[in-house]
């Protein structure tokens, strides 16, 4: 999801001398590096980075479950505490975005194009693959559906909201820059623009990831609507670099009107989609599942909430990777959140950014993967997704009257959520790194570019879920002390009020 123009009203951010300055050859060199070694010896280097990420998902597995549980637990304490009815910008402050505006965006920013590509795959991965405390104590269907939630739900919300409460604070009522170093200290000394590079890091390395997986449904949604054979690296590519002059001019454009209209318009976009699907397979089936899969969420938190289930290797493969995802696109989702919260209450940012999103990710496996699990055709999808997660949504699709609309649909707003996911990414990168300016834009983009290049040439689902978390793992500890650092600083304030 794109960020609307955060310059337009951010206090104490880059002057208009420094937008237009060329980005600083110390904070791209790295990345920059990087996506070249990733373009010359794509395999190699993605093995490299794939052994760094698998080190720690075997090593620090129930750490990243641990956190994610943490900051859920203090996101509830914060909003039921007096903190909670502080105003973000101050008690003048006003909301820029009617509500319904502020959840699209919200909605849109921090999920996008993801629920698309697992609506139906991984529910149903799990129930045909089920871990082994999923064939003990949970049914079936439901019980997919609960897992499922785990990874899409409370958790992962409560990384976003988070992180955008400790952006937005430092921003609107501490009266500083949206960058991540800005958290730490009101002075700019060099060394914490590491944090921020940190942080661009992390967000390209999960946007990538992201669109590489995006890529990959979007082929086999065009193959499976046109019976064609298109399953080569020049159709791939071809299409990522048609994607990324999209999403280019769009960031050099700087649509503000426009990107909040696009956003209504996915909104609305899926709602048609969910409640046509719900429609044509079984209503009442569906809201009953929606009913039971929720009441084993809730009755699974326990769990999994504190540590990596077993077995070890099944949740360092999805429960942990997951986690460790949304910590990477914290660093862009946080800053776009915050921009668009001046004038909420802390209360109403938490409550409304951690429960609307998990009810709507509920919806969404319910209607799509409960529409399939309990139906005749299931096996069918089933043996589709063991073969291959991208085959999931369109045999499900093959099925439903109306099919190729509803293929055509999935294409339109995979395409839409991967250029204003993408577009945000760039934007927030060049404000991360103090360049706002065109030829930074470019430049991101053309590292983004890049990483999504090296990917697709293997294409390999798994492997692009692994190297997006690449930059989140030594990003997490930067999270971690931003929370420190914003919690010291709210006590402190309240102290003084008091």
């Amino acid at each position: 999801m794109k960020s609307p123009n955060i310059s337009q009203t951010q206090q104490g951010e880059t002057s208009t001398n420094q937008k237009l300055m060329t980005p600083k050859l110390g904070f791209y060199l790295p990345v920059i590096i990087i996506a070249g070694l990733l373009l010359a010896f794509p395999h190699k280097t993605l093995a490299v980075f794939s052994n760094f990420t698998q080190f720690f998902l075997e090593n620090f597995d129930s750490q990243f479950i641990q956190l994610s549980s943490l900051l859920l637990l203090m996101a509830i304490v914060v909003a039921i505490s007096p903190i909670g009815k502080i105003i973000i910008g101050g008690h003048e402050a006003k909301t820029e975005f009617s509500f319904a505006s502020w959840i699209a965006m919200l909605f849109t920013a921090g999920m996008g194009s993801g629920l698309i590509f697992w609506g139906v795959a991984e529910p149903v991965y799990h129930f045909v693959n089920p871990p082994a405390f999923l064939q003990d104590d949970f049914s079936s269907v439901s019980g997919a559906l609960a897992i499922t939630y785990f990874h899409w739900g409370l958790h992962a919300w409560a990384i976003y909201a988070m992180a955008g409460l400790v952006m937005a604070w430092f921003a609107y009522n501490r009266n500083r820059s949206l960058r991540i170093s800005a958290s730490f200290s009101a002075e700019k000394p060099k060394w914490l623009s590491m944090l921020d590079l940190l942080a661009v890091i992390a967000i390209v390395f999960g946007m990538a990831g992201t669109f590489a997986n995006t890529v990959a449904l979007i082929q086999t949604g065009v193959e499976q609507s046109t019976g064609l054979n298109i399953g080569s690296q020049s159709f791939r590519i071809g299409l990522i670099v048609i994607i990324a002059m999209l999403f280019t001019l769009s960031s050099i454009a700087g649509l503000n009107q426009g990107i909040k209209r696009l956003s209504q318009f996915n909104s609305l976009f899926m709602i048609v989609m969910l409640v046509a699907v719900i429609l044509l397979v079984d209503p009442f089936n569906s809201l009953s599942l929606m009913a039971q899969s929720t009441l084993e969420y809730i009755k699974l938190l326990p769990s999994v909430s504190f540590g990596a289930g077993e077995p070890a290797k099944w949740s360092q493969g999805w429960s942990v990777i997951y986690l460790i995802w949304w910590i990477a696109w914290a660093p862009f989702v946080g800053p776009f959140i915050a921009r668009i919260s001046k004038g909420r209450s802390i209360r109403q940012f938490l409550s409304c950014t951690i429960l609307l999103p998990t009810l709507a990710s509920i919806l969404w496996f319910s209607g799509f993967a409960g529409s399939v699990l309990t139906q005749p055709f299931a096996s069918e999808v089933m043996a589709a997704v063991n073969q291959e997660y991208t085959l999931g949504l369109f045999s499900f699709f093959a099925q439903l009257p109306l099919g190729m609309l509803f293929s055509i649909a999935a294409l339109l707003l995979l395409v839409t959520f991967i250029i204003t996911s993408a577009d945000s990414s760039i934007y927030i990168t060049s404000m991360l790194t103090g360049s706002e300016s065109q030829v930074a834009k470019l430049l991101w983009s053309a590292v983004l570019v890049a990483i999504t290049i090296a990917l697709v040439t293997i294409n390999d689902v798994d492997l692009n879920k692994q190297i997006a978390i690449v930059g989140a793992i030594p990003f997490t500890l930067v999270m971690c002390f931003q929370i420190v650092f914003w919690l010291k600083d709210v006590l402190i304030t309240n102290k003084h009020k008091a």
